[in-house]
């Protein structure tokens, strides 16, 4: 196996701890009507079936939807490699082939003729460390695929770096396919018995780690992952969808009496962005920090306005008015509103009228 692909099944592991903490559950493989096939999860699609690299349950579907299913795919690129059309072209087919395996129920009319019926809302994401070309953001707008990137995201920039720069040396010789399946188990134990960091009981079973690169692991990539521990996804303006992440959860007593909180947003050092609330101040019980990925169109927006503050302040209006965002607070499953405070707005423009 090529080590980007080995980085690529670490980068899946991390995506997974991290929906995890938003209330998704990981799907294994031969459950819930897939197969543990050669090469991992199966999902028999309406031809054929299909190896999934991971598939996560969301088990508080809305009212009116089938039980959603995300179907996971993680690309770790080294920067300025972005991840083309052709992966996004794969995720279509392999979505509409599964999404249309219909299966039969029997009526339940005297005549009994069969019902073709849809199982599982699937739906499909593609994270990347590296962003995307422009024809595949385009094909995955009008395609429905979800593309989520981290090359920017503040709470991400020691676990990116840390991935690019593991290599062959921290794995032990074996089967690829066997690799494969031996990094997620082992990743898995590790998150699931020992969530707050430590080391792996012996249970006889061969590691596919070396002592060095397991080393590696747990100090450069899994424990500043746990130092995350706020995980949320939502969608920006209602088009983009971006996973925000956080050094602490959001406060619950923020949203006791509304679930809506007016928040600022700004690019900071080094590009990266994140909303703030308007009202309180870093250190205070109800201030937060959820850092992010801006989608590549509107970084250009942004990137043309080269500094102008009433330019960026309207991109701002139009891109950054409102995030639905979902996640755990406080214990409970909540969907909230985070807008953009038009004060604030006015406030930001105030030096560039002077």
């Amino acid at each position: 196996m090529h080590i980007t692909g080995v980085r690529g099944i670490i980068l899946e592991e991390v995506i997974l701890y991290l929906l995890e903490m938003v209330g998704y559950r990981i799907v294994k493989a031969g459950e819930e009507e897939t197969e543990n096939g050669h090469s991992g999860l199966e999902v028999q699609g309406r031809g054929e079936k299909h190896q999934i690299d991971a598939l996560a349950a969301f088990d508080h579907t809305p009212p009116f939807m089938y039980p959603v299913r995300l179907m996971v795919e993680a690309k770790c690129y080294a920067p300025n490699n972005t991840v083309g059309i052709d992966v996004v072209r794969n995720s279509v087919g392999v979505l509409k082939d599964i999404s249309e395996n219909y299966f039969t129920y029997n009526s339940a009319t005297d005549d009994g003729h069969e019902i073709k019926a849809q199982r599982y809302n699937y739906c499909s994401a593609v994270f990347s460390t590296s962003g995307y070309t422009s024809g595949a953001i385009s094909y995955a707008i009008a395609h429905q695929i979800f593309l989520i990137q981290y090359e920017n995201v503040w709470h991400m920039r020691h676990i990116i770096p840390a991935l690019l720069a593991f290599n062959e040396d921290g794995l032990v010789s074996m089967n690829q396919v066997k690799l494969s399946k031996k990094i997620r188990q082992e990743l898995r134990r590790y998150f699931g018995v020992l969530p707050a960091g430590g080391v792996l009981p012996d249970d006889g079973d061969v590691c596919p780690f070396t002592e060095s690169g397991y080393e590696y692991l747990k100090e450069n990539i899994i424990k500043p992952l746990f130092e995350i521990k706020g995980s949320y996804f939502g969608m920006l303006q209602g088009r983009w969808p971006i996973h925000l992440l956080s050094s602490q959860p959001l406060p619950p007593e923020l949203f006791v009496d509304s679930d809506v909180v007016s928040c600022k947003v700004y690019g900071r050092i080094g590009g990266t962005w994140s909303f703030v609330p308007l009202d309180h101040r870093e250190g205070d019980a109800l201030w937060f920090r959820l850092s992010f990925d801006l989608p590549k169109e509107v970084a250009k927006l942004v990137d043309a306005a080269n500094g102008n503050l009433e330019t960026v302040a309207g991109i701002k209006t139009r891109h950054f008015s409102y995030i639905s965002l979902s996640g755990i607070i406080g214990g409970v499953r909540r969907q909230v509103r985070l807008e953009l405070n038009r004060d604030w707005i006015s406030q930001y423009l105030a030096p560039a009228e002077r």
